[in-house]
């Protein structure tokens, strides 16, 4: 696939890399030109950078969302995975999560929720032991968007899961939430993710 990446910090170019690795054809929009030098993926300026995607994922603080989008000018139809987190902060404007934030600030595209709970350390490669995955929560209204995101993070190496439509996208926050208390009060640090173990004859109750 073709994906813009918005934000050329940790989260955005831990996943830039791990994406290139999984073969896709990834740039990073930045909006502050002297970034676009050692970065581990081509990079661009940030308006027009979805023209062309079939993803693109926005990764920068959740204050700066509407900046971003702004300047982004998403076409209609435009897949936007929201992988920001408040962080136990007020969103911006008064919404449930970044991702409503996201769907307000731009409606007619297609917004989905992911790649928010766990560290930028483990995006690159999210493959543990080399059978464990982290596991990834997909949230999203559309569905052809979610089923685009889960292929993409699939193919990544992550165990995406599709948990239906944006208003899962509170609880995803707040899954990223549970991450920080495990890796910090908890003492596990941050090259830890979340994970499914499942047994044998498992599946939808």
């Amino acid at each position: 696939m073709k994906v813009a990446i918005v934000g050329a910090g940790s989260v955005g170019s831990a996943l830039a890399e791990g994406l290139r690795r999984a073969g896709h054809d990834v740039v990073l929009a930045v909006r502050d030109s002297t970034r676009r030098g050692g970065l581990p993926v081509p990079t661009r300026a940030v308006r027009g950078a979805a023209d062309d995607a079939d993803v693109t994922v926005l990764a920068v603080p959740v204050d700066a969302t509407a900046d971003a989008l702004a300047e982004l000018a998403p076409p209609e139809g435009t897949v936007i995975v929201d992988a920001t987190n408040p962080f136990g902060r007020p969103v911006p404007g008064g919404h449930a999560s970044g991702a409503a934030l996201v769907a307000a600030t731009v409606p007619r595209c297609r917004v989905v929720k992911a790649f928010n709970v766990l560290g930028y350390e483990n995006m690159t490669d999210p493959v543990f032991d080399d059978r464990h995955r982290a596991l990834l929560p997909v949230a999203g209204d559309d569905a052809e968007a979610r089923d685009r995101v889960v292929e993409l993070a699939s193919s990544a190496g992550f165990d995406a899961v599709d948990v239906g439509g944006l208003e899962a996208a509170p609880l995803l926050e707040e899954a990223a939430r549970y991450w920080g208390l495990l890796a910090y009060s908890g003492g596990l640090g941050r090259r830890f993710a979340l994970g499914a173990l499942r047994r044998e004859g498992g599946g939808t109750p």
